[in-house]
C-alpha cells in the first residue's frame, strides 16, 4: 500500500454539496432582508472615481450625474481653440458680471463659472445668441430645474494633450441643439435667458474637468470649486484662431450632399469608363 487515500464517488458528491453550500452562504450574505442587493456606498461608486479621490467627495449621490459612455467619449472632437460664447468672438459687447471663484453672497460658497452679461445691463441681452465656445459634442440639453432654466453642455477634446473637458451654458431662454449633435466653434446653440425669471438676463458659463454630464450640478464637494475650471483662463490658454471654424460648414455641406445623392439601380448601365465610388467615404 502506498498510503495514498483514494476518493470514492461518495466523497466527491459530499465535497460538491459543501461547495454549493459555501456559494449559497456568500449569496445570502450579499443580500439584505428584502432579497435586494446591498446598496453600494457612494464613496466606492465607480462613477465618482473618474474624477476625484473618493475621500473628497460629497456624502450623497448627486442626482443627474451620468458617466459619459465609451461611445460618447470616442466621438468628442478636438477643439481648435475657445472663444467667447456671447458678443464677439473676442468678448466684445459683453462683460463678466460675476467672475469665477468670487464669493457668492446670496447662495454661499464661491461662484463656479462666469456670468456673462451684455454691456447694456439689465435685460438688454435677453434673446441674444449663445454660441458654442469650441467645437464639441452635445452631451446634455434640457432643464435640470426651474432655477437653472434651459442648459446645454458640450464636451470637447483639448488640443495638444487630448484631455476631455466640458463647457456648460445655463439660464438659457431657448436651446436649439439636441444631445448627440456635433457643433462647430461659434455655432448658435441657444439664446440668453433669465432662468424662468429668477435672474436678470445673462449667461452662466462654466468650464468643467469631468467625464460625466453635469447639468446644474454643484462641484463634487461642499467646499471650493473642485472640478470647475476658470472659463476665462481656458479661453486665454487655448485661444481660437482668428478665422471661423470650418467644422460646421463642412458638416453642413456633407449632410446636404448626402441628401442629394440618389441610389443607383443595380440594373442601370453606367457609361463606359465610369469609376465606381462609394459615397459613404465622404460622409
Amino acid at each position: 500500500m502506498s498510503g495514498k487515500r483514494i476518493l470514492t464517488p461518495l466523497h466527491w458528491f459530499t465535497l460538491g454539496l459543501l461547495g454549493l453550500g459555501a456559494i449559497g452562504v456568500g449569496v445570502i450574505a450579499h443580500l439584505n432582508n428584502d432579497g435586494e442587493e446591498a446598496p453600494v456606498s457612494p464613496a466606492t461608486a465607480g462613477i465618482y472615481g473618474q474624477d476625484v479621490p473618493p475621500s473628497t467627495l460629497a456624502a450623497e449621490l448627486q442626482p443627474g450625474l451620468v458617466l459619459l459612455t465609451p461611445h460618447q467619449l470616442a466621438l468628442v472632437p478636438v477643439a481648435d481653440g475657445f472663444q467667447s460664447p456671447c458678443g464677439t468672438a473676442t468678448g466684445g459687447f459683453v462683460y463678466d458680471a460675476q467672475p469665477f471663484n468670487t464669493p457668492n453672497e446670496k447662495r454661499g460658497g464661491h461662484h463656479t463659472g462666469s456670468d456673462i452679461n451684455g454691456i447694456g445691463g439689465e435685460n438688454t441681452d435677453l434673446g441674444l445668441p449663445v454660441n458654442a465656445a469650441a467645437r464639441g459634442l452635445v452631451v446634455y440639453s434640457g432643464e435640470p430645474s426651474p432655477e437653472w432654466g434651459k442648459v446645454v453642455v458640450l464636451a470637447h477634446r483639448l488640443p495638444g494633450d487630448g484631455r476631455i473637458i466640458q463647457t456648460l451654458y445655463a439660464h438659457l431662454d431657448k436651446s436649439i441643439v439636441n444631445v448627440g449633435r456635433f457643433v462647430g466653434r461659434g455655432e448658435p446653440i441657444g439664446t440668453v435667458g433669465t432662468a424662468n425669471g429668477h435672474y436678470l438676463a445673462h449667461l452662466h458659463f462654466e468650464a468643467i474637468a469631468s467625464s460625466c454630464t453635469e447639468a446644474g450640478q454643484r462641484a463634487y464637494s461642499t467646499s471650493g470649486t473642485m472640478n470647475r475650471l476658470n472659463p476665462q483662463e481656458l479661453l486665454a490658454s487655448h485661444p481660437a484662431p482668428a478665422v471661423p471654424d470650418p467644422y460646421g460648414t463642412v458638416r453642413r455641406l456633407r449632410v446636404r450632399e448626402a441628401a442629394m445623392q440618389q441610389p443607383i439601380s443595380p440594373a442601370a448601365k453606367l457609361p463606359a469608363g465610369t469609376i465606381p465610388v462609394n459615397p459613404s467615404q465622404f460622409l
